[in-house]
């Protein structure tokens, strides 16, 4: 076997090793938790037969390394228990709003990306010139700016003030794709424009030091154009940062979208899990954290293998 399979190898079994602590770990984590779950969930008024069968469903009444077994069992089987408060099955839930919450995420790089490129790449070309002064303020401003903060500006402004677009809720896009792109604006608008701030300063001094460079020094004094020259020699070897980010965010989208799905009332993951975590449903909160686990190593992994496609010198270095 070559290296360059070993090396594939070495990364999947790295991979799977992470996955299966993280899934041991949330799997045991109601046996963990100091005092009961239960009496926590259900309060001091619980019933001892209410509060055995909440026990039940999370596996408290058998020993933590038995229940560990048999519920990490069921989850390569893809059964990852039923909610508590529902009754239904959470593969189910999750298979209903793992869609929307992706939708969100790829509407909101697009904005993010949208804004942060043109901006990143007329800055470094013309550092310390008007639009990189006003960029770099506005980029320390925006970040101080929460987000919660900036959806309810955006909802006074459009649903309020302008009624223009919808200030809450929901419609799928397989129901009718024009409502379902004016409910996606707000809360898309909402997270790319603080992501644009962190693309635009990251991008940026990338492309500064790329800019630097010698064979970009030589390009330019063959007469190259600025266009070409910053997209086709700077703006690849500068985007491998961009890159990680994007593609970390596939992962920790899955889970950290809660503060905007549940502004905007959008059912996506991060609405289930604070649902979940308001109510104490634990098998709802284990299926998040193992399904942002799972999204978080593929995008790594992902991010990985695109590094060596943008840059070549990234594999030959590793051999």
């Amino acid at each position: 076997m070559t290296a360059r399979p070993l090396r594939l190898a070495g990364r999947l079994g790295r991979a799977a090793a992470v996955l299966l602590l993280v899934t041991v770990a949330a799997l045991a984590l109601p046996h963990l938790m100091p005092g009961s779950p239960a009496v926590a969930a259900l309060g001091p008024t619980a019933t001892p037969e209410q509060v055995a069968a909440y026990e039940a469903g999370l596996g408290l009444d058998e020993d933590v390394l038995a229940a560990t077994w048999r519920r990490l069992g069921d989850a390569l089987h893809g059964d990852l228990g039923h909610s508590l408060s529902t009754g239904a099955a959470v593969t189910t839930e999750l298979a209903n709003r793992i869609p929307v919450t992706l939708e969100l995420f790829v509407a909101a790089q697009l904005v993010a990306l949208g804004l942060a490129l043109p901006v990143a790449l007329r800055s470094a070309w013309r550092p310390g010139g008007v639009l990189d002064r006003a960029a770099t303020a506005g980029a320390f401003v925006w970040l101080a700016v929460p987000g919660f903060v900036l959806g309810l500006l955006l909802i006074w402004l459009t649903a309020v003030q302008l009624r223009i677009l919808p200030a809450t809720g929901w419609t799928p896009i397989t129901e009718d794709p024009l409502e379902n792109l004016r409910h996606l604006v707000l809360p898309a608008l909402t997270l790319g424009l603080t992501e644009a701030a962190v693309f635009t300063r990251t991008l940026r001094g990338q492309l500064l030091d790329t800019l630097d460079q010698t064979y970009v020094a030589a390009a330019r004094g063959r007469g190259m154009g600025t266009v070409r020259l910053l997209l086709r020699r700077a703006l690849r070897p500068s985007s491998l940062p961009l890159v990680t980010l994007v593609g970390i965010g596939v992962g920790t989208s899955l889970g950290g979208s809660v503060l905007v799905e549940s502004l905007f009332a959008v059912p996506g993951v991060g609405s289930l899990a604070a649902g979940a975590i308001n109510g104490r449903d634990f098998p709802v909160v284990q299926a998040v954290v193992v399904v942002s686990a799972v999204g978080v190593v593929a995008a790594t992994f992902v991010v990985d293998l695109l590094y060596r496609t943008i840059d070549p010198r990234i594999a030959d270095e590793r051999r």
